[in-house]
């Protein structure tokens, strides 16, 4: 009997299952304790099959970090801008970028936490799979380049950061957020005693503010 042949719809919601399982296999079990034949298990077909539609765990899990910083980027894209206030578009896309993290736990512990395979690692061990961890990483660079739009943005338009310093502030607001996202996902900010974690979050998203404010006082960089 010939196999049924499937839908384009159908093929990328067993895609999208695939990817979802193997998300939580890696949270459980870990990347390198991941398998083709327990992802199987879960997704309830055999491992042969899913090389259909993925040739490996390792491109299974960079589908899931290209994902995921797509839907960052998604994100971070579709806020509201502000014809006149520079700031105040990079305020709704701090708090956006905190919102992603906060309700996407899974990809983003994924996309930036997991003790997982890099490009760097892919380029230098694994030639096959470079081109697709190259798209991972372009993804990424993508995603983090929205709000440094809106921070040249700024520069150009008050003048409150020098050009040199544009990429310092950027990944400087981003190392930031990412700590924010981390420990909030970790339930650690809950734990402190002497401030509510949600009023630390909110004054810190306005203190991100200060350093694009004009005759804001920059220090060295």
């Amino acid at each position: 009997m010939a196999r049924k042949t499937r839908s384009p719809e159908e093929i990328e919601r067993i895609r999208n299952n695939i990817i979802e399982e193997s998300m939580k296999l890696i949270l459980e079990k870990g990347f390198d304790n991941m398998s083709l034949r327990k992802l199987a298990e879960r997704v309830g077909m055999s491992a042969a099959n899913i090389y259909y539609y993925y040739a490996s765990k390792d491109e299974i899990y960079l589908n899931i970090q290209i994902k995921g910083f797509r839907l960052l980027q998604s994100s971070l894209e579709d806020i509201r801008v502000s014809e006149n206030d520079p700031l105040e578009t990079l305020g709704r896309m701090i708090r956006a970028y905190l919102d992603f993290g906060f309700t996407n736990p899974d990809y983003y512990q994924i996309m930036l936490n997991s003790n997982t395979p890099r490009y760097l690692e892919y380029k230098s061990q694994n030639k096959a799979m470079e081109p697709v961890a190259l798209e991972a990483k372009q993804m990424a660079v993508n995603a983090i380049s929205v709000p440094l739009k809106a921070i040249d943005r700024i520069s150009r338009e008050t003048g409150s950061i020098p050009e040199q310093d544009i990429y310092f502030r950027a990944y400087q607001l981003w190392i930031t957020l990412h700590g924010i996202v981390t420990l909030n996902n970790r339930n650690i900010l809950r734990e402190l005693d002497e401030i509510d974690s949600e009023t630390l979050i909110q004054r810190m998203c306005r203190d991100l503010l200060r350093p694009f404010h004009p005759g804001a006082d920059q220090g060295g960089t």
